[in-house]
């Protein structure tokens, strides 16, 4: 659906969690949950003698305990009913990855305040454990083919439209997401995107949304619906 989770719970066995975000993607072979933990741009990763601060041990720490919980069987199955709405993929294998997005780039650059910044940007990513990746702030950029992506929210009732992407746009695709997220208006209001658009997409959302439905309904009972006796 073009949609990153926010927030998303992890609860199952042992010690439930709860990442800032969430993308998955699948691929012919795999079922690739990214987890995502956001810091402030103003923490450091390194301390003046070149160890690496309390705050970034912490966050580093996060990405281990997401790796812990899907290490569970019972947890991936959970995960399956709970996240892969569509399709679950059954015989296709979770292997998830992990993103820590913290600080900023200048601490690696001359002014930075560190004597070696070259050194300890080799030390921060010797740091780095398999499936494992970290960006700072700086590396962040739009990315054209998501310009219609949303954020979801789950609820105890399912998963909800939260907000989506200023660029966000309607095409026949649409139809299965808006039919199984369904009411967006409480999504648009909190978009950045002038009125005029937020009515233009809460009518394309709900022509959508009836599309799909009426064709399911075509599908399930072909005769009812072209009126046959």
């Amino acid at each position: 659906m073009l949609a990153v989770f926010g927030e998303p719970e992890l609860t199952g066995a042992g010690r439930g969690y709860e990442p800032d975000f969430m993308w998955v993607t699948r691929s012919t072979s795999l079922i690739t949950p990214i987890l995502i933990e956001i810091e402030k741009p103003s923490k450091r990763w390194f301390k003046k003698n070149g160890r690496p601060t309390g705050e970034f041990r912490d966050a580093h720490a996060q990405l281990n305990d997401w790796r812990s919980w899907f290490s569970i069987d019972e947890n991936r199955a959970l995960f399956r009913q709970k996240y892969l709405f569509f399709d679950r993929y059954e015989s296709r294998p979770i292997e998830p990855q992990f993103v820590l997005i913290y600080g900023r780039q200048s601490e690696f650059e001359n002014g930075g305040g560190h004597r070696d910044p070259g050194a300890l940007r080799r030390k921060r990513d010797t740091q780095r454990r398999s499936a494992e990746s970290f960006q700072t702030f700086d590396s962040l950029r739009p990315r054209y083919n998501l310009r219609s992506a949303m954020t979801v929210k789950m609820t105890a009732e399912g998963p909800l439209p939260f907000a989506f992407s200023p660029t966000y746009g309607t095409d026949a695709k649409t139809g299965k997401a808006a039919l199984l997220l369904g009411d967006a208006s409480q999504a648009l209001a909190r978009s950045v995107m002038t009125d005029g658009r937020k009515d233009y997409l809460a009518g394309r959302w709900e022509h959508w949304r009836r599309t799909e439905f009426e064709t399911q309904c075509a599908q399930r009972n072909p005769i009812r619906h072209r009126g046959y006796e």
